[in-house]
């Protein structure tokens, strides 16, 4: 189950616009793109939406990215504009990457328990567990839709 939520995430990574929406959501509302990434998955496997399951990933997902992902990040965009610093900026997207991959192979060992829905999951409903924000921001609720219709 691990390796499947890392190929979803490398397939849906690769359509552009999927990209620019999860960028979009992690730079402006600081949501985590592997909850994103893991919301959506979980929802195309049938899988119910469970708060506290929801909760705990949250709270994974967000701790690593505010004790690693973010800092990294910053880094990583400030060498990037400075030009003598282009070997350093793809190190740095490596170091980034590597970072996400443990992520988004972490998180799922949180979901084993999970049953079946039996009947096809709206992604929304593990977006709204996973960024219970969702359902107090008009904008973060219209970049969310925007991103479950890709």
């Amino acid at each position: 189950m691990k390796q499947d939520l890392w190929r979803y995430a490398l397939l849906r990574w690769q359509d552009r616009d999927f990209e620019q929406a999860c960028l979009h959501l992690q730079d402006d509302f600081q949501v985590p793109v592997s909850l994103l990434l893991c919301g959506l998955w979980l929802a195309e496997c049938g899988k119910q939406p469970d708060a506290l399951v929801g909760r705990r990933m949250a709270e994974v997902a967000e701790q690593f990215e505010a004790d690693y992902l973010r800092p990294l990040r910053a880094v990583r965009r400030k060498a990037g504009e400075d030009s003598r610093l282009p070997e350093f900026k793809r190190q740095l997207q490596q170091v980034e990457l590597e970072g996400e991959r443990w992520l988004l192979t972490t998180l799922p060992a949180l979901c084993d328990n999970l049953l079946p829905a039996g009947v096809r999951v709206d992604p929304m409903g593990w977006l709204l567990v996973l960024v219970p924000e969702l359902a107090q921001c008009e904008e973060l609720q219209a970049a969310m839709n925007k991103l479950v219709a890709l």
